[in-house]
Formats: structure tokens, C-alpha cells, sequence
């Protein structure tokens, strides 16, 4: 009896080392503010904040990967199928504090070389990690 016990530890210990390490501690964009326009010629800025800052090693200038965690159906069998999480944008930081960025986007994966996912611009809830400091 014991013996499954800390085999079933031992699997959910390393299933959990095949996450993402920003999965697990959970850094996420968790605000979107957009600007309106005044005037026809006024370039828009779309501002994204992040949960990690200087804390996890973040300065302005870093770059952040943006994944969207995607749920899947298995439509031949009527049942959900596997989560895919995949890569889709990348963010520039142009404002840092202890544990909180502010940035924009600066490139989105092609269409093609991603799964189609329905809302493709960053949201609220799409995890981050650091691509460079």
C-alpha cells in the first residue's frame, strides 16, 4: 500500500517537471489596457501586465514568450482530449517593478506555423516566460 503511494508522489513529482517553470509558478498576463484614439492619426498602444518584475531577474528590454493553453476534443470518441500549450507572441517589457511588467507586443508567430485557436491576440490568462533577460 505504501509502495503506490509514493509511486503515485514520484509520477505527479515529475509530471510536474515537464510543465513549463512559468506554468508552475503561474506567470501570467493579467491586464490588458488599450488606448483610445483622439484623433485618426494617433498611433494606439495595447499595454500588457505581467506578474514578474525584478524579483525574477526582469528588466526593460527583456523578452517574454506568450503561450495559450488550448483544450482539445476528441471528436471521434465524444470525450476531451489532451490540453496543447504552444507559443504565439513575444512581448517586450517597457516598464519593471518587484513583481510586476508592463509590455507590448513585438511579434506574433504565423498563422500557419501555430494551431488555430479562435481570439489570437494576447489576453488575460496567457502564460509568460522569459525568452531573454
Amino acid at each position: 500500500m505504501k509502495v503506490l503511494y509514493y509511486i503515485s508522489k514520484l509520477s505527479l513529482y515529475l509530471g510536474l517537471l515537464s510543465y513549463p517553470i512559468s506554468t508552475l509558478a503561474g506567470y501570467t498576463v493579467f491586464g490588458v489596457r488599450n488606448e483610445f484614439p483622439m484623433n485618426d492619426s494617433q498611433k494606439l498602444y495595447r499595454d500588457l501586465y505581467v506578474n514578474m518584475g525584478t524579483a525574477q531577474g526582469i528588466k526593460v528590454g527583456s523578452k517574454l514568450d506568450v503561450f495559450r493553453l488550448l483544450s482539445t476534443a476528441d471528436q471521434l470518441n465524444q470525450k476531451n482530449g489532451p490540453n496543447i500549450n504552444f507559443r504565439f507572441a513575444k512581448l517586450k517589457v517597457i516598464h519593471v517593478e518587484d513583481n510586476t511588467a508592463v509590455a507590448r507586443v513585438v511579434e506574433f508567430v504565423p498563422g500557419e506555423e501555430i494551431p488555430n485557436f479562435g481570439y489570437s491576440d494576447v489576453m488575460v490568462g496567457d502564460s509568460v516566460e522569459v525568452s531573454h533577460r
